[in-house]
Formats: structure tokens, C-alpha cells, sequence
């Protein structure tokens, strides 16, 4: 942003979504520090909301093939029917395809929920649902490589998909 505090201004006309005028920017406008540690604790359940791990019909497809089974097959062993859809299965308070390492046994496959993680919408409504949801347990916040305005709008448009 530049010009005076008072004043939305896009730098070098790379924001998207920029609020009308008068509203106050996103809280994250000026991006978001954010590498993965892969300490696996996001494949964990975090309860309210954060229960589930969405597939959709493609994505269940992609990992049941890397499996060598069916689609059929995967759901029965590793999908259950949720509201909203379905979601893989979890092993006590994790994902199933988490390992004994704490990394993932379908990486190369993961749902979209997953790849977009922590860019979600509803964790970037404001900042204490960042802080509370996001910050509170994920030590790769603050790390790494700053996200800018544009590539988490990206993200959170794709993950609402």
C-alpha cells in the first residue's frame, strides 16, 4: 500500500479484490509470512469445523488410483459420508494417511483442502480467527517466504471452490 493511512492504493497493480472505496483493507493486505514445517499438526482435528478433510469425487479418484484400487474401493476403506460431503477418515485425532513421522502418505495426492492450507476463507475473516485457528499451532507462521495480497486471495478462491 502507499499513499497516506487514509488512502487504498495497489502496488504495482498487482492486488486483486480490492475493497470499494472507503472500506478498510483486509487485515493480511500486506501478505502473510507462512512455510509449512510439516509438523503434520494441521492433520490433526482441531473440532469445531475443523473435523473433517473434504474430498471431492476427482480427488478420491486421483488417490484411490495411486493406491491401485477403485474409487469404490477407497471410499469404502477410507472416505465416510459427513455433512457437507465426503471426508477421509480419520485414526484417532488424525487423518488417516498420516504417518508415524508425522507426514503425509498421500502428498503427492492430497485434497484441494490441504494444498490451500492456511489460506482458507473463513480463517482469513480477521485476524483473531487467524491468531485463535491458524497462529495458536502452526510454528509456520511467521516463517519463511511472505505471501502477498494477491497469491492468498488466489489461494482462498481456490480452497472455497
Amino acid at each position: 500500500m502507499t499513499g497516506n493511512d487514509d488512502e487504498w492504493v495497489p502496488v504495482d497493480g498487482e492486488l486483486d479484490e480490492l475493497p470499494p472505496s472507503g472500506d478498510t483493507p483486509p487485515w493480511y493486505v500486506d501478505g502473510i509470512r507462512f512455510e509449512c514445517s510439516a509438523c503434520g499438526k494441521c492433520c490433526r482435528n482441531h473440532g469445531d469445523g475443523y473435523a473433517y478433510v473434504y474430498a471431492d469425487k476427482a480427488e478420491r479418484t486421483a488417490m484411490a488410483e495411486s493406491f491401485g484400487m477403485t474409487r469404490k474401493a477407497f471410499d469404502d476403506k477410507y472416505t465416510e459420508r459427513v455433512p457437507g460431503g465426503r471426508s477421509l477418515v480419520s485414526k484417532g485425532d488424525a487423518c488417516v494417511f498420516l504417518n508415524d513421522k508425522n507426514q503425509c502418505g498421500i502428498y503427492e495426492h492430497r485434497p484441494r483442502q490441504c494444498k490451500t492450507w492456511p489460506f482458507w476463507p473463513e480463517l482469513l475473516e480477521d485476524r483473531d480467527t487467524w491468531d485463535e485457528d491458524v497462529a495458536s499451532f502452526c510454528p509456520g507462521v511467521g516463517e519463511g517466504p511472505l505471501h502477498d495480497f494477491a497469491t492468498i486471495r488466489r489461494t482462498a478462491r481456490e480452497a472455497g471452490s
